[in-house]
């Protein structure tokens, strides 16, 4: 198992095929690189740390788009080769599991 912390109080590792990101002690991402999928969790912590964390992992390696209106986390699926559009908007709900695209 390869460890690296990848910011404060967040460490990124990897075990078998799935890239698992923990924020303090919550397992926020589950990255399955084989099925390409990504389960997302803040563990009930809507902080604007857990918010970021999740967010910076998912722009870079899945092309979406965490952030926050009106108090509540949404999701937009973005097209990184065209200037990060929105092609949907949905709300962010605990335990989802996003299906990648060819290619992410």
């Amino acid at each position: 198992m390869t460890t690296y912390k990848s910011a404060y109080k967040t460490t990124t590792f990897v075990e078998g095929n799935t890239i698992n990101v923990v924020h303090h002690s919550t397992k926020i991402i589950e990255h399955d690189v084989l099925n390409k999928t990504i389960r997302l969790n803040n563990g009930g912590w809507f902080s604007k740390t857990t918010k970021d964390r999740m967010h910076s992992y998912l722009i870079e390696n899945a092309g979406y788009r965490l952030s926050q209106k009106k108090g509540a986390w949404i999701l937009d699926q973005v097209d990184k080769n065209n200037d990060y559009k929105t092609i949907r908007t949905f709300p962010y709900e605990n335990g989802m599991i996003l299906q990648l695209s060819e290619g992410q």
